[in-house]
């Protein structure tokens, strides 16, 4: 007896087939759930993934309340299907103890891909992204192969680290629809990033339940659209709670000054706080996290009783030593799967809204530090 999912391949490819042979002509109906279920003896589940397969395949279109239907001839021969996603992210690197994030990125991407029956292109070119900064002649290879594979893909994943006025030449030369990873745009596409403001506001909120009122945030002071995004998310709590100045510390510039000037400048801000209350220290990045996690004790304060650290990333910074750091989780895995999803909405036409900003569901890791 057949499996589920080879009849789900068979009912797919007997649909598409009757369509490309015009058996099933633009505007005709396909068959219902409860034909397909009769015909092939399948679940109410399975039709209902036939119907998202051939929807992405831009096959057919749903009409809420009627039923799905075949494509007009124009957009069969507009939107000519290839099954290939062209994929302009970083690839894998051997994995470390520490900060495994893009590689957590792909593991969603090929994941998905997979299990939704599509194939990836990836291109040699993309290897310059692994080892910032990046010079402009390897971008410009980079954009090169986006363009010369732009018609055998039906749209594009992208690193990050392509900037904005590079993809801007892709998207005038071609038709395709674009998902960015892990960074804002001002172009007219989607992008995908970690849960910043969901997951600064959750991280801050169960630390005030806890008996936290008084804050350090250690800015990174990068230009990273992430970094920006928590620094902001954080003011915003802060008004948003009526927290005063006399109980906010801002340490700038953590990953761009030496690290002594940023401990010196934590120390100072410690001292200003000790007669205001209860001390958490938010960092903008991991490694922040656990530099100050590991010099706090030679300053006898011990992270989770005299003194609260939260970080914002999740990364293996968070365990790599003891104790464990309090964490947000950016669930890059899962940043992996969305962008996939969105851009094979995108393609399928099956998503007309607005280009936007979409980020996983932030958690939250209670570690040993709060």
């Amino acid at each position: 007896m057949a499996s589920e999912l080879t009849m789900y391949q068979k009912i797919t490819d007997d649909i598409r087939g009757a369509i490309d042979s015009g058996t099933l002509k633009s505007g005709d109906k396909v068959p219902s759930v409860s034909v397909l279920k009769g015909k092939y003896g399948v679940s109410h589940i399975t039709a209902l993934r036939v119907y998202k397969e051939l929807s992405d395949l831009r096959y057919v279109q749903q009409k809420r309340g009627c039923g799905y239907f075949v494509r007009s001839n124009e957009e069969l021969k507009r939107s000519a299907f290839t099954g290939n996603i062209g994929c302009f992210i970083r690839p894998l690197r051997g994995y470390t103890n520490t900060d495994n994030y893009f590689n957590d990125i792909n593991l969603g991407i090929q994941t998905e891909i997979c299990a939704r029956h599509i194939n990836l292109f990836t291109s040699h070119t993309v290897l310059p992204l692994n080892n910032p900064p990046i010079s402009n002649a390897s971008l410009e290879h980079i954009v090169d192969a986006m363009l010369e594979v732009a018609g055998n893909v039906d749209g594009y994943l992208v690193d990050e680290r392509i900037p904005d006025d590079m993809l801007q030449r892709v998207l005038r030369s071609t038709d395709k629809p674009m998902v960015i990873v892990n960074r804002l745009s001002e172009l007219p596409v989607d992008t995908v990033t970690p849960p910043n403001r969901e997951g600064m506001f959750k991280g801050l909120d169960t630390a005030v339940r806890m008996g936290y009122n008084c804050f350090i945030y250690c800015n990174p002071g990068t230009v990273h659209t992430n970094i920006k995004a928590r620094i902001a998310a954080f003011k915003n709590f802060v008004a948003d709670n009526n927290i005063s100045d006399k109980q906010i510390v801002i340490v700038d510039g953590c990953c761009i000054n030496p690290l002594t000037v940023t401990l010196a400048s934590l120390e100072k801000g410690i001292k200003q706080l000790k007669s205001e209350g209860k001390t958490l220290i938010v960092a903008g990045m991991d490694v922040i996290a656990r530099d100050c996690t590991d010099w706090l004790p030679t300053k006898n304060l011990h992270p989770g009783k005299d003194i609260g650290v939260l970080s914002t990333e999740g990364t293996g910074y968070i365990n790599i030593n003891n104790p464990e750091i309090s964490s947000v989780l950016s669930n890059p895995e899962q940043i992996g799967v969305i962008a996939v999803n969105l851009l094979l909405q995108r393609i399928s036409a099956e998503s007309h809204a607005d280009p936007k900003n979409y980020s996983p569901e932030g958690t939250f890791s209670f570690g040993e530090t709060i």
